[in-house]
């Protein structure tokens, strides 16, 4: 199996894990890096995520079989615009955002507006891997085992395209979930969106002199809050209706949980903890 020429938007952690993880599988003909620093075109070459690397888009794009969009979700439907004229018909467009349905929509808009007949593709993708890490430094190639990627087809992607797709997802060690842009935020806005927030706020509500006095259970709670703040911000910015929704069931929870504590409802407070629990203690990563 061989994806052909594969061109990686951004180098980061989630791109340059998955410029490894092709490069280790020898699942690419050449994997080139497109950065917008030559310094971090460098590390990437060192680091042994690519073959090549380029501050030219056009040169990088023009050639790739697919290619890969790893930058912060504010900044993937601009460069679509920018890629799209460019790309060969048979090519396969995705990203790695957190996001789909702004980033979806947007692109689709863009390849049904340049284009009339043959086209290229576009496939929405979010791999639910990584950390609150940023950067090449953190990149590693077995990042996806184990994992879930989520796809985002819409009725102008073909049966190969996604087909494609998803073999390149599975060999990279994710198992693979096809669901619509609009349910993708839905579920993420509760399972990433919301955590991540709820961890900001509670850092936020915390002295920092009593961090001194913090064990585990705070450090692993509060994981999360150290993600970069502008990536976070365009996520929101994108996901917002959804997120909003989230935080107010969340608000309510925690206005029920005050509301028994304040009235002394012992057995309400422990059927809730008793609850979670049990779902928790479910679940194994």
């Amino acid at each position: 199996m061989n994806f052909g020429i594969v061109a990686i938007i951004g180098t980061g952690l989630i791109g340059g894990s998955i410029g490894l993880g092709l490069k280790e599988r020898g699942l690419a003909r050449s994997i080139i890096g497109v950065g917008h620093r030559r310094a971090s075109i460098n590390k990437a070459l060192k680091a042994k995520a690519i073959d090549e690397g380029t501050i030219n888009i056009e040169k990088a794009v023009k050639q790739a079989d697919i290619i890969i969009l790893a930058t912060s979700v504010d900044l993937i439907p601009d460069f679509a615009r920018k890629i799209i004229p460019l790309m060969k018909t048979s090519a396969i467009l995705t990203d790695v955002g957190s996001t789909k349905n702004h980033i979806v929509s947007q692109i689709n808009r863009e390849i049904k507006s340049k284009h009339n007949g043959d086209r290229p593709e576009f496939i929405g993708a979010h791999p639910l891997a990584g950390s609150e890490q940023r950067g090449i430094e953190s990149a590693r190639p077995d990042l996806f085992e184990g994992s879930v990627c989520v796809l985002t087809p819409t009725s102008l992607n073909s049966k190969k395209c996604i087909t494609k797709l998803s073999k390149m997802w599975k060999v990279l060690g994710a198992e693979v979930s096809i669901m619509t842009p609009t349910k993708h935020d839905e579920i993420v806005a509760l399972v990433s969106h919301l955590p991540h927030l709820v961890a900001s706020g509670l850092v936020s509500v915390i002295d920092e002199k009593y961090w001194k006095f913090a064990a585990s259970g705070l450090r692993d709670t509060t994981r999360v809050a150290s993600g970069d703040p502008d990536l976070w911000l365009g996520i929101c910015k994108q996901n917002k209706s959804r997120i909003i929704k989230a935080l107010k069931c969340f608000s309510k929870e925690v206005k029920s949980t005050l509301n028994d504590l304040e009235k002394g409802n012992d057995n309400k407070i422990l059927k809730r903890l008793k609850k979670s629990k049990a779902v928790r203690d479910k679940k194994r990563w």
